[in-house]
């Protein structure tokens, strides 16, 4: 199984940002070690200078966020099928700020696998438990609902990658314990298997939630975690470098 490690941007860097960043990356990220995917999610008004640099790369790039129809009066949605037009292969589907900062529901999440799956764009689908969640000992049932819900309406034959970002520890300088992480991902490897489909079962868990370059190396080294989704320490060369280089 590959070893993914995803920049997620957010709503950081212009065009001219993003292809000095890249400019930067690439030739340092000529020897990444076997079995190793770097993807790069970049904001919408981005995403045509960051497919034009990474074109004849293995370096791979996606969307943050889409909309489940493919057009129509949804103004300032980003439509999937306009996605698939320009080549994106990834596209980021419920992640925690999407789903607390602009009430996303689980079913919005399952919708958008589906349109995503239709153009041929590869999802990334994130779960994760809040404070409040984990402190009333939901996680396991939160991150279970959030996947089966979000996997609900998918093509079986496509492939999905799943995140889990705990939403306690993202921004906040919080990371969850290796054992918490695990925790979770042996959860949400359980619940893939218990559908029973083998596309399924092989896709990769990546662990998010404030990784830097000082906690990697002990999360990459448990068999359970299969990547890491990075936020702020995506933003810089050199500390995305580590991340994307870190020893299994």
């Amino acid at each position: 199984m590959q070893f993914v490690v995803a920049a997620n941007w957010k709503m950081y860097k212009s065009p001219r940002e993003a292809v000095e960043y890249l400019k930067g990356f690439l030739p340092k990220a000529e020897n990444l070690p076997q079995g190793r995917k770097v993807i790069f999610f970049a904001p919408a008004i981005d995403l045509w200078v960051v497919q034009e640099l990474l074109r004849n790369t293995e370096i791979g790039w996606g969307a943050q966020n889409c909309y489940f129809s493919e057009e129509g009066a949804f103004t300032g949605e980003t439509s999937p099928k306009v996605l698939n037009e320009i080549g994106a292969p990834y596209t980021l589907v419920g992640h925690s700020e999407r789903r607390t900062l602009f009430n996303e529901t689980d079913e919005h999440t399952s919708k958008k696998v589906q349109a995503l799956h239709k153009v041929g764009i590869t999802p990334m689908l994130c779960v994760g438990e809040t404070l409040q969640e984990r402190e009333a000992g939901k996680t396991e049932e939160v991150i279970r609902r959030q996947l089966h819900i979000g996997l609900s309406l998918r093509d079986p034959a496509k492939e999905v990658i799943i995140a889990y970002e705990p939403v306690w520890a993202i921004g906040t300088g919080k990371v969850a314990s290796t054992a918490q992480a695990v925790e979770a991902h042996v959860v949400l490897r359980d619940e893939l298997r218990k559908i029973g489909e083998e596309q399924l079962a092989r896709s990769p868990i990546l662990y998010g939630g404030s990784v830097k370059p000082d906690n990697a190396p002990e999360l990459a080294a448990q068999k359970e975690i299969n990547g890491f989704l990075v936020g702020g320490a995506s933003l810089k060369v050199d500390s995305f470098l580590e991340l994307a280089t870190v020893k299994r």
